[in-house]
């Protein structure tokens, strides 16, 4: 074997070693490698309908169906005992030549992506002919019946009856003389056409020694685009303008029940009244509304522009500045810090426990645990009442002493720490969450460490809850005659229902109030909300790698793992316990404001909840 020969065949083997050196996991140990692999890299389906047909002494034909992934790129075919390697095959057949005469040979046919993610591979046999033996070259019969279904201006079916010889392998489909696809099928869909355009389809034959029919044609002409003019609603006007709110309204054309609603470009609802509110505005903006009236076929008017501008606010966009820690002791900290002009306080925030409310340039939170760690927020209020985001200063009360270095000394701070983590678990109670985190903090770095921590993050929001409020008393939301469903009590079970509204931070959990960090959001007409929100109360376990933008979900209760990537529109499921995965293509996870938001869908559907939009109350219900 020459020296190119070998780099080629050694290619692939180099690659697999490279994604498992690379050091990234979702568990450890050695049983979980595989595992770890096929999560990082989202290999693309395999090739169906494999077929290997000797056409004489020296030569054997690969034909397959290639996988409809949207990110497949090509195929390549590897000689699993012998030095035969080929890529880059972007058809659905191959001819391998220069073989042996009546010589079996092994190939290994796998997928890749425009990535560089290859697929495991199928492997076939074959066996070239003898030289004494008759080769078959007779190709097999025509196809019967081919007729045209579904014709439209871009798309049509076309359908057959295949031949009985007992040889056939597949039909071959072919376009204006142009193959299409390999299938063992009797129907075949062409799609992305244009419209009023002659095509001409043939459909050949093939069997298993590769001898292919002369094929059979048909004409076919596509349906003229019609365009539809949905009319446009009249009367439009800006109704009402406040500091964070404007209101529209409109009268319907007739004939028309629906508009859809932008804001500066972006899908915010649909409506069947003659008025909205948009609402959550920031004051002193400038925004563009549309209108477009929708038909029930989905068909939309090029749309009616208002242009608004909220009022003015005396609104505390400033923060305080030089936040620091003036000095501490065991159960107290006092800060200080510089109050910008605006704001007429500050309240102050320990690990999201509202502490008091001052004007003064400094204070002194007590009532704090010795050798802890705590995250101070201090937020501005203005005239109007309206309270900043916040500026927040880390820092650990004393009475902390520094963990020996010695082996038994980690030994038992390592146990210490598990055994919080495991109370943190059981609890989900805030003040057993803050422990495990500051015993776990305490720890050297190292693979123990990052596994706690990683248990740690996977039930933070259910520990301590993702609420604020700004009243002065607590920092969970909650309203008459409910339980917040973010407190310190233990969570029995899995959340079985869901309110929510895009655009509002208050959300209803199993019929409990709570507040979202970060509202839902519709993007490009898809409903966007918190991964955590939602995917940690039905069951799954979130890791994020920053390195790579992963989020890598892990159900315990069936096996299943999900994995998405920042601004990737490919979805990978690994159901481990069936050992089965697949992917499929989704609107692109996105980072807002910090949080990282998912399409509705991924969630609900994956983890069996139905989802319905009740248009009058502009609300999604998730339930079980």
């Amino acid at each position: 074997m020459n020296k190119k020969r070998l780099r080629q065949w050694m290619a692939p083997f180099a690659t697999a070693t490279l994604i498992l050196n690379t050091g990234y996991g979702i568990w450890g140990g050695t049983d979980a490698l595989a595992s770890q692999s096929a999560a990082l890299s989202v290999a693309p389906a395999e090739v169906s309908n494999l077929n290997a047909a000797a056409l004489d002494t020296t030569r054997v034909n690969l034909s397959w169906t290639n996988p409809s992934d949207i990110n497949f790129d090509h195929v390549q075919v590897i000689g699993v005992s012998n030095a035969v390697y080929v890529d880059n095959i972007r058809s659905n057949s191959y001819t391998l030549s220069g073989l042996q005469p009546n010589t079996a040979y092994t190939f290994r046919v796998k997928t890749v992506d425009k990535s560089g993610n290859d697929s495991p591979g199928t492997i076939i046999q074959a066996k070239t002919a003898s030289a004494d033996a008759p080769v078959d070259k007779t190709p097999p019969g025509e196809v019967s019946g081919l007729s045209v279904a579904n014709l439209g201006y871009n798309a049509f079916t076309v359908n057959y009856i295949m031949p009985k010889d007992t040889d056939l392998s597949q039909a071959i489909i072919y376009l204006n003389g142009k193959e299409m696809q390999r299938t063992t099928g009797t129907s075949y869909t062409f799609s992305g056409l244009i419209a009023s355009t002659n095509y001409n389809v043939t459909i050949r034959t093939i069997d298993k020694s590769g001898n292919i029919s002369g094929g059979i044609s048909i004409p076919v002409t596509t349906s003229a685009l019609t365009v539809d003019t949905v009319p446009e609603v009249t009367g439009a006007s800006v109704t009402s303008v406040n500091n964070y709110s404007v209101t529209v309204s409109w009268t319907r054309p007739s004939g028309i029940n629906t508009v859809s609603l932008y804001r500066d470009g972006t899908l915010i609802t649909d409506s069947t009244g003659t008025s909205y509110t948009f609402n959550n505005l920031s004051s002193g903006t400038s925004y563009s509304f549309t209108i477009k009236s929708k038909r029930s076929t989905g068909a939309l008017s090029s749309g009616v522009r208002l242009t608004a501008t909220t009022n003015s606010t005396s609104s505390n966009s400033s923060e305080v500045s030089n936040l620091d820690v003036d000095s501490k002791s065991d159960t107290w900290i006092k800060i200080t810090y510089d109050m910008p002009s605006s704001a007429e306080k500050v309240k102050i925030y320990a690990d999201g426990d509202y502490k008091g409310t001052t004007s003064s340039e400094s204070y002194k939170i007590t009532g704090l645990r010795e050798g802890r760690w705590y995250e101070i927020k201090v937020t501005t209020v203005n005239s109007s009442g309206r309270e900043s985001s916040g500026v927040e200063v880390s820092e650990r009360t004393d009475g902390y002493s520094s963990s020996s270095s010695s082996s038994s000394s980690y030994s038992s701070n390592y146990e210490k720490a598990r055994d919080l983590m495991r109370i943190a678990e059981n609890s989900l109670n805030a003040s057993d969450w803050r422990s495990a985190r500051d015993a776990i903090s305490d720890l050297p770095s190292g693979t123990r460490k990052s596994d706690l921590l990683d248990r740690l993050e996977a039930i933070r929001n259910r520990a301590i809850g993702t609420s604020s409020s700004s009243s002065g008393t607590s920092t969970t939301t909650t309203t008459s005659g409910t339980t917040p469903s973010n407190s310190n009590n233990a969570v029995s079970s899995y959340s079985t229902s869901f309110t929510l509204t895009p655009g509002a931070k208050a959300a209803y959990v199993d019929g409990r109030a709570t507040t979202m960090a970060q509202a839902p959001r519709i993007i490009n007409g898809v409903t966007m909300v918190p991964l955590r929100f939602i995917s940690e109360r039905v069951g799954y376990q979130v890791n994020y790698d920053k390195a790579t933008k992963k989020i890598i979900m892990n159900r315990p209760t069936d096996g299943k793992q999900v994995v998405l990537q920042i601004k990737n529109t490919t979805l990978a499921v690994y159901e481990l316990n069936n050992s089965r995965n697949y992917s499929t293509n989704i609107t692109a996870p996105v980072i807002i404001n910090g949080y990282t938001l998912v399409p509705l869908r991924v969630i609900s559907e994956l983890s069996g909840y139905q989802v319905n939009y009740n248009s009058a109350s502009k609300q999604i219900t998730i339930t079980k």
